[in-house]
């Protein structure tokens, strides 16, 4: 079996799409919501959400994978930070069916809606541990934009939670708009080349020097004989 690592990097680029779609969608709801009181975009944006989980995985099957769960193994063997990308799309699909089934119920807080501010808060810690799963030519680019956009999602759940606690009209714009920088973060993010490749070292060898001949230092030195 043929590895391409580009799979990898393409996969990676269509997932933070996918994640990228679904905030702004989910960020668009809750702005929406914040003077409508109509909740059929809130269930659509979190549906969404949920399904978002589901073309994740997709993604990581079809490209890596080859549509097949033996290949889809074996390279997840040779790139094994890439089962994160598999837990995004656990926790984007969780994260969509709590607030779905908290917005089917139209409660405010409650259980439904922590699991769901967890599992988002989860993810925007899982963006922190991308960097280490890069080669080492990559891993500052990746570093800087993730630490930027996991910080951007747990400022927004930060912020969401604390509206929970204390209502404002100001905390939940900050929620709404914190999703909405998120989303175009990631939608705008593009992984370098060989992000996922194997570091390649290449030493050059110096070209032959042909050797320089030293002459012995007691070697006697030529005497000139008189003529007879």
């Amino acid at each position: 079996m043929t590895i391409d690592y580009a799979d990898f990097t393409r996969a990676s680029n269509l997932i933070h799409s996918i994640q990228g779609g679904a905030l702004l969608l989910l960020g668009a709801a809750e702005a929406y919501a914040l003077d409508n009181k109509g909740r059929k975009f809130v269930l659509a944006a979190s549906a969404a959400l949920a399904l978002s989980g589901v073309a994740m995985f997709g993604a990581v099957l079809a490209l890596p994978g080859g549509w097949s769960l033996a290949q889809l193994s074996a390279a997840l063997s040779f790139r094994r930070g890439f089962y994160l990308f598999i837990a995004f799309a656990c926790l984007f699909s969780a994260a969509g069916m709590s607030r779905l089934t908290q917005a089917s119920l139209d409660r405010r807080g409650g259980g439904w809606q922590a699991l769901f501010l967890g599992l988002l808060a989860f993810a925007g810690l899982l963006y922190f541990m991308l960097a280490s799963r890069v080669n080492e030519e990559a891993w500052r680019q990746v570093l800087v934009w993730h630490s930027a956009m996991g910080a951007t999602l747990l400022l927004a759940v930060a912020a969401k939670t604390a509206d929970i606690f204390k209502p404002r009209r100001a905390l939940h714009f900050a929620w709404s708009a914190l999703l909405l920088v998120t989303a175009l973060q990631l939608l705008t993010y593009r992984e370098s080349a060989g992000a996922f490749a194997p570091l390649l070292v290449t030493v050059e060898t110096p070209a032959e020097v042909p050797p320089v001949k030293v002459p012995a230092k007691n070697a006697p030195a030529d005497k000139k004989r008189p003529a007879r």
